[in-house]
């Protein structure tokens, strides 16, 4: 093979090896995992980063030079501090999920920050208004907290319900937002 293509060849292989990103935020270590140039994976906040990459589901290679990634790690500095972060214009990979499960999650990325939805608000905007159950679904099959707010959904009537960091960790990043909770509910929705 000639010198040239082998090089053109290293260099895509570099680009489609996922990179890993740590962070150690006051509510513990998250994981972030891109690849080509676009986000596939995050955790939520975690005990320990092993548990936090674990989360990732996705093998991939210590590379804090990914430009994505530093910023990434800005803007979660930034929301863990309790500032609002936007994480919109970030590129990310649902390519695998269902057609419904993609149109959730985009619609739950819109959710501002410091705001609430509700299941079945979100399965409206994702095509199917009576589909609040599937809508859960597709947010606990969330491959990017945080960067996707599931934990910005809620239950009618302002419900904590079905979170895969439990309801005390969905409580915590709610109200680091400014949202008010009382005991298993969202004030004033």
């Amino acid at each position: 093979m000639p010198a040239s293509l082998a090089d053109s060849q290293a260099s895509e292989d570099y680009e489609m090896r996922p990179r890993l990103h740590l962070l150690e935020t006051p509510l513990g270590w998250i994981a972030a995992v891109a690849r080509s140039g676009h986000l596939i994976a995050t955790s939520l906040p975690l005990p320990t980063s092993k548990e936090a990459i674990a989360a990732c589901r996705v093998d991939a290679a210590s590379d804090f030079a990914d430009d994505l990634l530093a910023a990434l790690g800005g803007d979660f500095r930034r929301y863990f501090g309790g500032r609002p972060a936007d994480f919109t214009g970030y590129p990310i990979d649902l390519s695998g999920r269902p057609p419904f499960h993609r149109r959730a999650l985009r619609a739950a990325r819109r959710i501002p920050y410091g705001e609430v939805r509700t299941y079945g608000w979100l399965a409206g905007k994702a095509g199917r208004p009576r589909a609040a159950r599937a809508a859960g679904q597709a947010m606990s099959a969330n491959p990017l907290p945080v960067v996707i707010p599931c934990h910005r959904v809620v239950g009618a009537g302002g419900a904590l319900t079905g979170f895969g960091g439990g309801l005390a960790l969905k409580r915590a990043l709610l109200q680091l937002e400014g949202i008010r909770c009382r005991g298993d509910r969202v004030l004033g929705v």
